[in-house]
C-alpha cells in the first residue's frame, strides 16, 4: 500500500478511535443497548415482530460500533507500516 494510503487509514483509525473514548457517543451505545434489551426482555410473548425488529436494532447498533473498532484496528495497522517503511 503507498503512503499516501497508509496516512489516510492511520488518520480514519485515529478518528474512529477519538469517537470510540467520546464520552455522549459511549452514553448513546450504552443507553441504546440497555432500552433496546429492557424492551426486548419485557416485551409480550405475543409480539414476534417487535422482539425481531428489537433484534435487529440490536444488532444493528452493535455492528457499528464493531466497525469502528474495525477501523481503528485498520489505523493502527496502517501506523505500523508506515513506521516500518521510514525506518
Amino acid at each position: 500500500m503507498n503512503p499516501g494510503k497508509l496516512r489516510e487509514e492511520a488518520d480514519r483509525g485515529a478518528k474512529a478511535a477519538a469517537l470510540l473514548r467520546n464520552d455522549l457517543l459511549i452514553e448513546a451505545f450504552d443507553t441504546l443497548e440497555a432500552q433496546y434489551t429492557t424492551a426486548w426482555a419485557e416485551s409480550p410473548a405475543r409480539d414476534v415482530d417487535g422482539r425481531e425488529h428489537l433484534f435487529v436494532l440490536l444488532k444493528s447498533l452493535r455492528a457499528v460500533k464493531q466497525h469502528l473498532t474495525t477501523v481503528v484496528e485498520t489505523g493502527k495497522l496502517a501506523e505500523r507500516q508506515l513506521h516500518q517503511t521510514s525506518k
